[in-house]
């Protein structure tokens, strides 16, 4: 399949062109990456960020990029992932080494990324896709997190399960391999649950939450052990609402919550007859 034609599908189904005002991915990064990516990519930090050979023999889905993946991956693949980088805990969140970009260089192989376009997805998103798969009823989207396109990054819906009943059925979604822990337990009910995945444990979005009755907050990085200072005082904030209202929290990891998008563009590429495999790169 030709690169420019899988691209511009993935384009059209993410609507990567309007985004804006997203994640800016590389920003603290050396220079070096500049060489390598696309130039709209610098912009929008979104869509194609590396140009490979222009037949793509496979795709290789990921949550986060990491060097390790690009030098497991074969000649001629498009990674398609989340964060076009490593969510390493110490310190976190590193960006590709040069290796990686020379590596991509040598082989034909293509990066593309969507943050924002997947988080707000009308589809696709984890939160919508984890949320459905909990079972969560009466859905509400909300909360963007970048400009140009619908959507919202969060859901909120009711559940007529426990705490511990709803913490099952999220470990019965994501799989043996992902972490679920229940941290706070104010009640036996989980009642109107908001599922924020990925790093969701931030304080606006609890109060965007709180304001549509959340009882009980799904996320990935309520408890977390990334390094950086920035992380841990958002989380703390966020840990401090939710203790002073009384909300239950329940962790699934960064990884575990952003894994379903993964599982389903796997077979969304396969579907248009492009070979395809999920890449775990967890747990994180």
């Amino acid at each position: 399949m030709r690169l420019d034609e899988v691209v511009a599908e993935l384009d059209a189904y993410f609507r990567v062109p309007d985004v804006s005002d997203d994640a800016r991915w590389y920003e603290q990064a050396e220079p070096y990456w500049r060489e390598y990516v696309e130039p709209a990519w610098v912009e929008r930090r979104n869509g194609l960020m590396v140009r490979g050979a222009e037949e793509v023999d496979r795709a290789a889905t990921c949550v986060f990029a990491s060097d390790a993946i690009v030098a497991a991956a074969e000649p001629r693949t498009l990674i398609f992932c989340e964060h076009p980088l490593d969510f390493a805990d110490v310190p976190g969140f590193m960006p590709l080494s040069q290796s990686s970009f020379e590596t991509m260089r040598e082989r034909g192989i293509s990066l593309y990324n969507v943050h924002a376009p997947l988080d707000m997805h009308a589809e696709v998103s984890p939160s919508r896709l984890l949320a459905n798969g909990i079972g969560l009823e009466h859905l509400e989207e909300y909360f963007p997190i970048a400009e140009g396109i619908p959507g919202g990054a969060a859901i909120v819906g009711d559940s007529r399960l426990s705490l511990e009943g709803l913490a099952d059925a999220v470990r019965g979604f994501l799989g043996d391999e992902i972490k679920v822990h229940v941290l706070t337990r104010p009640r036996q009910e989980a009642g109107r649950v908001a599922v924020v995945a990925g790093g969701g444990a931030l304080r606006e979005i609890l109060e965007a939450s709180l304001e549509r009755g959340c009882q009980t907050y799904v996320t990935g990085n309520a408890a977390t052990n990334c390094e950086l200072d920035f992380v841990q005082k958002e989380v703390r904030a966020f840990r401090e609402l939710a203790e002073q209202e009384g909300v239950a929290l329940i962790d699934a990891m960064h990884y575990g919550t952003e894994k379903p998008p993964q599982l389903a563009m796997a077979e969304w590429f396969r579907v248009r007859g492009l070979e395809a495999e999920f890449t775990p790169d967890g747990p994180k």
